[in-house]
């Protein structure tokens, strides 16, 4: 891999949509119900509520995805705003991190104690340790899997290589 290299780290646009879309409708549709809502509802056989009680349900429901629908503008605005890279550089790793990622994180390749990939529920996520902290890289984040596997490779052999020198000395 030729250094440094530049790669974005941001959420797919096609996701943000998904996200914007599917939730704009259910709250859309949730809204509907609230507004011609006449009767009960019964919640899994376990829960009961009158039309009162049905009415702020569904209004509840048609504002969390509202919500939904909100975070999925933001990440939008952050995506256009402030497009975040993870950077492979000569000698260390810059990793954007922190709730909508609004801190970058310099990490030294010789400060990188472990490298670990965990898999949930078909995501995969980079464990990079260092200096007692621990830093995740989102594989969707990512461009695609190609980068992502490559990211990991360098990371793991850069680790590796620290390992066997640190054990040598």
């Amino acid at each position: 891999m030729v250094l440094p290299s530049r790669f974005s780290y941001s959420p797919k646009w096609w996701s943000i949509l998904a996200c914007f879309v599917f939730f704009g409708a259910c709250s859309a549709f949730m809204a509907y119900q609230a507004t011609n809502n006449s009767a009960g509802v019964i919640i899994n056989g376990i829960i009961t509520l009158g039309p009162t009680g049905a009415t702020a349900f569904y209004w509840v429901i048609s504002a969390l995805g509202a919500g939904f629908v909100v975070l999925a503008l933001l990440m939008a605005a952050q995506r256009i705003s402030n497009p975040q890279v993870l950077e492979l550089g000569t000698e260390a790793l810059l990793l954007p991190h922190g709730h909508f990622q609004k801190r970058t994180s310099r990490i030294a390749y010789s400060d990188i104690e472990a490298v670990s990939e965990v898999q949930v529920s078909g995501q995969k996520f980079l464990y990079v340790t260092a200096g007692g902290l621990r830093f995740t890289i989102t594989a969707s984040l990512l461009p695609d899997t190609d980068t992502y596997v490559a990211v990991r490779d360098f990371l793991v052999s850069g680790a590796q290589k620290q390992q066997r020198e640190a054990s040598s000395t």
